[in-house]
């Protein structure tokens, strides 16, 4: 891909990040900071990743009576297969999860982009991993405002 190409695709992504100043990402993991509530941020993305047509396998909860702690456990088996394709040992990473917890502190969204696969298996031709980046971008954005 063309330096020129991959910079008009990475110029919405950029954008979103600078506009979102309690975004901060530390590597691969993406943390956001929030003003809803755990489970209305929980329900937003709910509704997104259906309307996305995402499955979502399920909700965990781990919190406890200090906190929220919820995780979501997504994806779409076409997806998750092209991944595997790859790397079957990728399987081990799917389906992809986004946290969402509330404690003394406030509300937070975490998650690890799935470009990180890269690095521990054999992913480099998978340009569906720059795809799903995006698109969890997008929906955790949506997700706290």
């Amino acid at each position: 891909m063309s330096r020129l190409l991959r910079d008009i695709t990475l110029l919405p992504l950029l954008t979103l990040l600078m506009i979102t100043p309690l975004m901060a990402a530390d590597g691969d993991l993406v943390k956001i900071e929030a003003k809803a509530s755990t489970n209305e941020i929980v329900e937003s993305l709910k509704k997104q990743l259906a309307e996305q047509r995402f499955k979502v396998f399920s909700v965990y909860d781990h919190g406890d009576a200090n906190s929220v702690k919820k995780v979501i456990a997504f994806g779409k088996s076409n997806q998750n297969a092209r991944i595997m394709w790859h790397d079957p040992a990728a399987g081990l990473e799917l389906p992809l999860k986004i946290a969402v917890f509330q404690d003394d502190v406030g509300t937070r969204v975490i998650y690890r982009k799935p470009s990180s696969l890269r690095s521990t298996y054999s992913l480099e031709d998978c340009r569906l991993l720059d795809d799903l980046d995006q698109i969890f971008a997008q929906l955790v954005q949506q997700a706290v405002q």
